[in-house]
């Protein structure tokens, strides 16, 4: 049976790749390092939808929850890491969508601001505008906190979008 040389220039190549693709664990399990190998908290429910826009305005839609109520520039705290989002929610029509937000590793207790948002326009940095927003017991007046428990997904944090009539917003 025939063997397979490789080239010397190959497998040095391939162990290359390789450091990169497995980088080295210097510390074992650290305190760090553990504290992500939890259980996954967050938040979980249903989002009603009705008047939905043309389907070219909804460029994405996504579940996205803020620690703190954010100021002016939303994008920043997400960039900071002081909110977490969805995926991408579809599909595109439907009279409700299930969605599942992990907000791991931020710490867990309260999320003050948890929103639907959609992006209408090609800009990802700034066409973003909030089209439902949680509100605690039924209060509509402003947004509601969410307790997240440090051991669990909570669920029942339901949202209602009306495209014609979005919240405020920040």
């Amino acid at each position: 049976m025939p063997r397979l040389r490789l080239s010397s220039a190959f497998v040095k190549a391939f162990l290359l790749l390789s450091l990169f693709q497995y980088p080295a664990c210097d510390q074992g399990l650290s305190p760090e390092s553990a504290a992500k190998l939890g259980p996954a908290y967050g938040i979980s429910g249903t989002i009603y939808f009705t008047n939905w826009p043309p389907t070219d305005s909804v460029v994405d839609l996504r579940v996205v929850s803020f620690k703190n109520f954010p100021s002016q520039d939303i994008l920043d705290e997400v960039l900071q890491g002081r909110a977490r989002y969805t995926e991408t929610l579809q599909p595109y029509g439907a009279d409700s969508i299930h969605y599942k937000l992990v907000l791991s590793p931020i710490p867990p207790g309260a999320f003050a601001y948890t929103v639907v948002a959609q992006r209408f326009g090609p800009n990802v940095r700034a066409d973003w505008k909030a089209v439902g927003e949680y509100y605690a017991n039924g209060d509509t007046s402003r947004p509601g906190p969410i307790i997240v428990p440090a051991d669990s997904i909570l669920p029942g944090i339901d949202i209602r979008v009306d495209f014609r009539r979005p919240p405020r917003g920040p």
